[in-house]
């Protein structure tokens, strides 16, 4: 896979929240995806598949499981849990195949999130510290999640602490924001998801997800 390191002109932006337009690379990261659902699949991947209605997303996640630390690795369970909650099932419509990518990628305190290959249907989740998105009530670029119940997310415990049951707004996961973004279009631009990194969180997390990258890279990932 890419890294951000083989393009050191790559200009980065300090939103997180806003996807970073670099048209030099875009052929590179299509077609490594591409390798990595065809030609590696079988060998390095499993799939499990998320139905609502009628979508039907496919999960594909890694076939050998890291034997250290698991909490920062998301697995297919917690996906399709994700996806259960979500509000908007329309917006499956634009999602095909979920790629779990077991790869920490960043530089200087920038974490690449995610990418979505619009024309393929394909979002490629990475590895990132974990972190919620602030949603506010009176936005209305977030309609898709009001009026969401809150109320029942909250009691529920489903997010701990993070799903609190404000009135003025509420905090959801990374792949609710993106799902709620990403839209399907036959071009082949891709879009990017960053997230900048708190310079105080470089501790233990920095440390496990990068021994956990280190890790799958070992073993052709």
């Amino acid at each position: 896979m890419f890294d951000y390191r083989d393009y050191s002109d790559l200009d980065i932006v300090d939103n997180p929240e806003i996807h970073c337009e670099t048209g030099r690379i875009e052929d590179d990261i299509s077609s490594d995806i591409d390798n990595l659902l065809s030609n590696r699949f079988d060998r390095l991947y499993l799939t499990d598949r998320f139905r609502r209605n009628s979508s039907s997303i496919d999960i594909i996640y890694p076939r050998f499981q890291y034997p250290g630390r698991k909490l920062l690795i998301k697995g297919p369970d917690h996906i399709r849990f994700l996806l259960s909650l979500y509000p908007d099932s329309g917006d499956f419509d634009n999602v095909d195949k979920i790629v779990l990518r077991p790869r920490y990628i960043e530089i200087g305190n920038i974490e690449l999130l995610a990418l979505y290959i619009r024309n393929r249907k394909t979002l490629v989740l990475y590895l990132h510290h974990p972190f919620f998105y602030s949603i506010e009530a009176k936005s209305s670029g977030y309609s898709g999640f009001l009026p969401m119940a809150v109320t029942r997310l909250s009691s529920a415990k489903l997010f701990g602490s993070a799903a609190g049951n404000q009135t003025d707004g509420m905090k959801i996961p990374p792949l609710w924001y993106i799902l709620s973004m990403v839209t399907h279009t036959p071009d082949s631009a891709i879009d990017k998801f960053f997230l900048k990194r708190n310079t105080g969180e470089t501790g233990k997390n920095f440390q496990y997800l990068s021994e956990i990258s280190f890790y799958y890279s070992q073993h052709g990932y």
